[in-house]
């Protein structure tokens, strides 16, 4: 062979090396790390629950008298109105009715107040009122009044219902985080426990 030929042999393995190397080299691109987002804030840390009954005395023998506080604990939420929707027994319970409770003060407003003793149905919203700012903490958002003609104990329930709700300052959704149910024995001696 000449010398002519073994140069371009030579010269045409050099240019496929070159091109072998071109196309296998991957330059290494800066991998940018995934922008890390912010874990979502806990928005519903707010909880409704019923304390403990309390027996009034009653002028009639035939009727026992309760008042049964519905208990809020708002966490961080700054809490502006709270709706409880309620469900009870009316066979049971007898002359229900609510009244707000010292957690939002003086300036609270009942915005709703709908009691149907047919169905054992309650509907009561208040708020903090026009001009009052959130509230955090824990205490009395309202209270539950009613009678018992049961002689003999007997467990009943109070029961939250799905559209309680409850709004705070700065968030659109309900911070309502969780509610407990009040079982409670009627007759007697009243007593507590809770129910989720």
């Amino acid at each position: 062979m000449s010398k002519r030929t073994l140069f371009l042999i030579f010269a045409l393995l050099l240019i496929t090396f070159v091109l072998l190397l071109v196309a296998f080299y991957q330059p290494q691109t800066s991998k940018t790390a995934p922008a890390v987002t912010a874990p979502k804030k806990l928005t519903a840390q707010t909880t409704l629950s019923f304390g403990i009954p309390v027996t009034a005395t009653s002028a009639s023998v035939l009727t026992t008298n309760y008042s049964l506080p519905v208990e809020i604990l708002t966490g961080g939420n700054k809490v502006t109105a709270v709706q409880l929707e309620l469900q009870y027994d009316p066979e049971v319970l007898t002359n229900v009715a609510v009244i707000p409770g010292p957690f939002f003060g003086t300036t609270s407003d009942v915005l709703l107040n709908q009691i149907d003793a047919e169905t054992g149905r309650i509907s009561y919203a208040l708020s903090v009122g026009l001009t009052a700012q959130g509230v955090i903490g824990k205490g009395t958002v309202a209270t539950v009044t009613f009678s018992s003609k049961v002689k003999t104990p007997e467990k009943t329930a109070i029961l939250f219902l799905p559209k309680t709700l409850v709004t705070a300052s700065g968030i659109n959704e309900s911070v309502l985080k969780q509610t407990t149910n009040g079982l409670f024995m009627l007759g007697e001696k009243p007593s507590t426990s809770s129910a989720r």
